[in-house]
């Protein structure tokens, strides 16, 4: 049933939970110094390992670090169909962010 899925309407889904999510954080996206944060915030966080945090990331961080995982997979799963997959303004941030945080590392 794969076929049927619409990779780039998911997509923008979650590009709006994300909005919505750094609006709950007070985090303004285009505020490339606290994206940067979260996306740092983000890449050291694991659910399954003992991670690196201070403390415990809040509810709505969490939901965060998931739609930011859940939108890097609907990406690769549209690359996988040949289809190129595109975010909003919004995650266009945060995939920089993420990708300069990670250039850090």
């Amino acid at each position: 049933m794969a076929q049927f899925e619409d990779h780039q309407g998911d997509a923008l889904d979650i590009s709006r939970e994300i909005a919505r999510k750094l609006i709950v954080l007070g985090i303004d996206w285009a505020d490339s110094r606290a994206m940067r944060e979260i996306a740092h915030e983000a890449l050291r966080y694991s659910a399954d390992h003992n991670n690196e945090l201070a403390e415990r990331p809040s509810r709505a961080k969490l939901e965060l670090f998931g739609l930011i995982g859940l939108m890097l997979r609907t990406m690769e799963e549209g690359a996988d169909r040949g289809s190129h997959i595109h975010g909003s303004d919004v995650w266009k941030a945060m995939a920089k962010a993420l990708w300069e945080e990670k250039g850090q590392g």
